[in-house]
């Protein structure tokens, strides 16, 4: 697999569009996650499919979610808000997955610091 498989496909570039889309990534991402949370279920495992597969889909749930979310600007919340696109619960959900996505982008960047100064010494 590679990290470029995603299924956020907005067919255009307005905000209405990158919502819907954002909208059924989202779906894709819960159905994802709660399928993860079944595997070792022995009444759902075998509905499922195969690790590997739930794994994969969720992975890619995951990366499509972040494109998603990175496509909708902080400044935009409030026209989608107003607009009915997104209600005020989703835009709270944005807003956390952007500042967990920039948590994790900052942890990332101290650990690959971390690792090239012990790496030089």
């Amino acid at each position: 697999m590679t990290n470029t498989e995603h299924i956020y496909t907005p067919q255009e570039n307005s905000l209405s569009e990158r919502i819907r889309a954002y909208c059924a990534v989202r779906e894709a991402y819960l159905n994802a996650e709660a399928s993860l949370k079944f595997l070792d279920d022995d009444e759902w495992a075998d509905r499922l499919g195969d690790r590997e597969d739930v794994e994969k889909a969720y992975e890619i749930s995951v990366r499509s979610l972040h494109m998603a979310t990175e496509a909708i600007k902080q400044d935009e919340l409030n026209e989608a808000v107003s607009q009915d696109l997104l209600s005020l619960d989703n835009v709270r959900e944005v807003m956390q997955h952007k500042l967990q996505q920039e948590m994790k982008s900052i942890r990332d960047g101290q650990k690959t610091s971390h690792f090239v100064k012990h790496e030089h010494k």
